[in-house]
């Protein structure tokens, strides 16, 4: 059932090519090897398992799954492959009989390359979340449909954009066997199944990569990604470094002030405006048809007063998941972009950039 619940989220739900809907599955030596893909992401995994025949077919993967996940905790699964292509699936007093497709039309599976680095499967997993929602939702802008995943020998990183902000997250580590820069861009489809495939183990993930491909090994779990083609921006030249003028603000009580005041914003401008004074924040928004809202919240600021619009959303997005008490904010004036980090709450270096808006 684990196994099977890995894979549904590569399946195809509704593909034009029937092979694409079900899985693989390879009886062999004391294991059930089950294998999906949609020609992008591929899933292969498995389960122990009492083998009296060696073999081999496909089978729906969607009604397997319901199959099974309805079947008694604990009880056996039993499968014979029929001589008409069908499955034979009994368990207790449950009997199906199950239409399968040939193996040979299944898609062959990247050999795959040799391991670059292995990676703690909990850092890729908070380095995911920390990055993926900056990912642009605009399919035509193929080279920001995912996120740069960048290994130096000394240093691991990973940067997300949609050309309105910018998440970037880095942790320092020595990654053995690493001469120079070795740069992936990840899908946001594969992220999302590498999440799952690590779920909340903490053991070491083995990447390689090919030309084409990715490859993530977990345990007996392997995961092979295509890569997205295209030249991810140069995210350096975004991060400002200029920004003499420092906020420090409670995340909950600026996050819940942003909350409140961005329910008045304008729904097509979606901007809310800060004013940093001595010791507060003014947050205000306003719609011609709704009304305004003007919220303040304390911060430590000294200086002259500075105003700045941002997305709300943006904000909120950076607070959620920045998991630390409080955040800084580093501005310079209206027009630059605003630099947000946690303090403290992680020993990553995590940077977001958010582009002003005009309010």
């Amino acid at each position: 059932m684990n196994e099977l619940n890995l894979v549904q989220g590569v399946i195809e739900k509704k593909s034009t090519i029937p092979i694409l809907s079900n899985i693989l599955l390879e009886a062999a030596e004391g294991r059930l090897e089950i294998t999906a893909t949609d020609l992008d992401v591929t899933i292969r995994c498995g389960c122990p398992a009492a083998v009296d025949a060696e073999g081999t077919t496909t089978i729906s993967a969607r009604r397997l799954f319901d199959i099974v996940r309805l079947l008694p905790d604990g009880a056996d699964v039993g499968f014979s492959l029929l001589e008409n292509d069908w499955i034979e699936l009994r368990c207790g007093n449950s009997h199906y009989k199950i239409v399968a497709l040939a193996k040979e039309n299944f898609p062959s599976i990247p050999e795959a390359a040799p391991a670059t680095a292995q990676i703690p499967a909990g850092l890729l997993r908070s380095m995911i979340q920390r990055t993926m929602f900056a990912i642009t939702q605009e399919e035509s802008r193929y080279s920001l449909n995912g996120a740069l995943l960048a290994l130096l020998p000394a240093e691991i990183r990973m940067v997300a954009t949609d050309g309105h902000r910018l998440a970037l997250v880095s942790k320092s580590m020595e990654i053995p066997g690493l001469d120079l820069e070795v740069r992936a861009l990840i899908p946001r489809k594969t992220l999302i199944e590498i999440m799952k495939l690590i779920g909340d183990q903490d053991a070491m993930i083995e990447f390689g990569r090919d030309e084409n491909h990715l490859f993530f090994t977990l345990g007996n779990r392997k995961l092979v990604s295509r890569v997205l083609a295209g030249q991810f921006p140069n995210y350096e030249l975004v991060i400002p470094r200029e920004n003499d003028k420092f906020v420090v603000a409670n995340t909950k009580e600026f996050g819940d002030g942003v909350r409140r005041a961005a329910i008045m914003s304008d729904e097509k401008l979606k901007a809310i405006r800060l004013s940093f004074k001595t010791g507060s924040l003014e947050l205000t928004a306003s719609c011609a048809e709704a009304g305004e809202a003007r919220e303040v919240v304390a911060v430590e600021f000294g200086g002259d007063t500075l105003d700045i619009g941002f997305n709300p959303l943006y904000l909120l997005d950076f607070v959620g998941i920045c998991g630390s008490d409080s955040i800084s904010i580093a501005l310079k004036d209206s027009e630059t972009q605003g630099l947000l980090r946690p303090i403290g709450g992680s020993d990553l270096d995590y940077r977001y950039v958010v582009m002003p808006m005009k309010f």
